[in-house]
């Protein structure tokens, strides 16, 4: 369990800095390959991609922090109690999955609680609290409170990490807003904390890619920027929202015991989808991402509908996979990475399944502050 992160004391220059409205862009991701071998030790390549997470933060006379995330229909005012106990009681839920007491999908009730526990567990109450203790604020003298508005163009619930995302743009926006800004390395390791709470024991590159951008090979919590060649047109295709949490989906495949072997067929299908990238080798690319898909069939997280879409990709020459946890439950898999076909092919073949195409583009900068 993650301790509680501290913060410096807040000095007259740190008000003085403070600004109006304080606007943040993270991106969301997909992972190239890697997934589920990631959570093993094994290394994940993952691209940020130009769909977002936005936070706007303002100050307000309010004694605490009023929430408004209108994709989860959130609306509300929280007291810096309330907000420190919810972080309190979601660690100990955690805590208590780790010592195999409690079920998975009892640690986080709801987004509401989610995100109030993630702002409780951040350090952002003490410094909240400071501000209020020494009767000061930008502009207004008397400011006690913040508003923090989320919102998205990610699909919640699909592989694109918005859960970190939208953390990260939430946290970045809060601390920036009350003048003591968190490095990069600061801002993965508090959304991190509140990602371990989402899928039980998170490898951290969500928020790795999603703060850092571009294309990572990351690996144990380090990332590795990757320059790369121009890439063949890569796609997205949208088939619904899996039944069961990425959280679930990785306690699944643990308690099916696979060999260490199996991940070490992840890893050299990773790096063979690396190696062609470097190049720009469609062939070498195509192939790697043939063999992703099978090793994720064979753990059993690519549900039968979307596997035989996948199939009728392979026979226009192309490639797909599921570029997230997948589903052990349902017929939804949440995204496909696709290449190799023809966009018009892939969205007649998506439309024939109700699914939805969009062009895939990485996005280069990561966390964006506005101001």
């Amino acid at each position: 369990m993650t301790a509680p992160v501290s913060v410096s004391p807040v000095n007259s220059k740190s008000l003085q800095d403070w600004l109006p409205c304080t606007r943040v862009r993270v991106p969301g991701k997909v992972i190239l390959s890697g997934e589920h071998a990631v959570v093993y030790g094994a290394p994940g390549l993952a691209c940020a991609i130009q769909k977002y997470a936005f936070a706007k933060v303002t100050s307000n006379k309010m004694y605490g922090v009023h929430l408004k995330v209108p994709e989860f229909g959130i609306d509300q005012q929280f007291s810096y109690l309330q907000l420190s106990k919810l972080a309190q009681q979601t660690q100990s839920r955690h805590q208590q999955f780790l010592n195999n007491t409690k079920l998975l999908s009892s640690v986080v009730l709801n987004p509401e609680e989610f995100f109030a526990a993630a702002i409780g567990a951040s350090g952002l109450v003490d410094l909240l609290s400071n501000l209020h203790a020494l009767n000061a604020g930008p502009t207004t003298g008397s400011t006690a409170g913040i508003t923090i508005e989320l919102t998205m163009d990610l699909i919640a619930g699909g592989g694109m990490g918005s859960s970190a995302a939208l953390v990260a743009a939430m946290l970045a926006a809060s601390f920036k807003h009350l003048g003591q800004p968190l490095t990069l390395a600061e801002l993965i390791a508090k959304t991190t904390q509140s990602e371990h709470w989402q899928h039980g024991r998170s490898s951290g590159l969500d928020p790795y890619v999603c703060v850092m951008g571009g294309v990572q090979q990351y690996q144990k919590g380090f990332g590795e920027r990757q320059i790369l060649k121009l890439l063949v047109p890569c796609y997205l295709v949208t088939t619904g929202k899996p039944l069961s949490s990425t959280g679930e989906c990785v306690e699944a495949v643990k308690q099916q015991g696979f060999p260490r072997s199996l991940w070490d067929q992840f890893c050299t299908v990773q790096q063979n989808l690396l190696n062609g990238m470097h190049l720009n080798q469609q062939t070498d690319m195509l192939a790697a991402i043939q063999a992703n898909h099978r090793l994720l069939h064979q753990i059993n997280v690519v549900p039968m509908a979307v596997c035989k879409f996948i199939d009728s990709i392979e026979s226009y020459g192309g490639a797909a996979k599921v570029c997230g946890a997948g589903s052990v439950a349902g017929n939804h898999g949440g995204l496909v990475l696709a290449m190799g076909v023809d966009q018009s092919v892939l969205e007649q073949l998506a439309l024939s399944c109700g699914y939805v195409v969009q062009e895939m583009l990485p996005d280069l900068e990561g966390v964006f502050y506005f101001n």
